[in-house]
């Protein structure tokens, strides 16, 4: 009776982890209500040689090259630090969508927000930011390395 009820949990385990994997391709042609709909012809013996995607909570993404807004920029100092979290704070509450990244590059202590592959995109959030927060003294980062959710 234990060998059965081990038997079937490992079959149960492998069955719903074998569920929630789905390839790039299936991906890519799920229907999101809102969004286009994309359709791959192709030979299906293509799918064992793509790779797997994971869901975006897992945290993957792929690195690319793109556009970054630069919010705020301060100084090396205590005071800068606690100005750029702040901001970061006020943006990620206005813009719960919106990827925001502190850090420091010195000399500078620094608020970017978004991850744009193109400078449009980067610039429309810009308008936004400027016309709806306190902030103006917003810019464009061009080649920064981005985050690209998968």
């Amino acid at each position: 009776m234990k060998r059965t009820g081990l038997l079937f949990s490992l079959l149960l385990i492998t069955v719903l982890s074998s569920a929630q994997t789905r390839t790039l391709i299936q991906d890519l042609e799920r229907d999101v209500q809102g969004k286009g709909q994309i359709r791959i012809n192709r030979d299906v013996r293509l799918d064992s040689l793509i790779g797997y995607v994971s869901d975006v909570q897992s945290g993957a993404f792929i690195k690319a090259k793109g556009y970054r807004v630069q919010v705020y920029s301060g100084n090396n100092t205590r005071a800068s630090r606690d100005k750029a979290n702040e901001i970061a704070g006020y943006i990620r509450n206005k813009y719960p969508d919106l990827p925001v990244y502190t850090y420091f590059r010195s000399p500078r202590r620094l608020c970017v927000v978004g991850d744009f592959l193109s400078i449009e995109e980067a610039h429309e959030t810009m308008r936004m930011i400027k016309k709806e927060t306190p902030y103006k003294e917003i810019f464009i980062l061009p080649n920064q390395e981005i985050q690209i959710p998968l």
